[in-house]
């Protein structure tokens, strides 16, 4: 078996390295801002449950409390998320 420390592994594939360390995915509240209702919201916590990317609870909790994030809601504009950084 190949022994690799983590300066050698940065060496030999920067790329992957840069890919796994460097790069911020987009979370549920980071969706929201790009909704316009709370409809979207409810579609977008239901999508994220169904993918496994949030636990029950955290959905439940998302859509009891839908109200307090709707000060989010339309805030970015199509195309922030690669002008932010948040993914390639």
């Amino acid at each position: 078996m190949i022994e690799l420390t983590l300066k050698k592994f940065k060496k030999m594939f920067p790329n992957l390295c840069y890919e796994v360390e460097g790069v911020k995915i987009p979370t549920v509240i980071d969706h929201f801002e790009r909704c316009k209702s709370e409809e979207e919201a409810i579609e977008i916590v239901d999508f994220f449950e169904r993918k496994g990317e949030i636990t029950p609870e955290m959905a439940s909790f998302l859509r009891n409390n839908i109200s307090k994030f709707s000060d989010l809601f339309g805030t970015r504009s199509k195309g922030d998320y690669e002008r932010r950084g948040l993914i390639d």
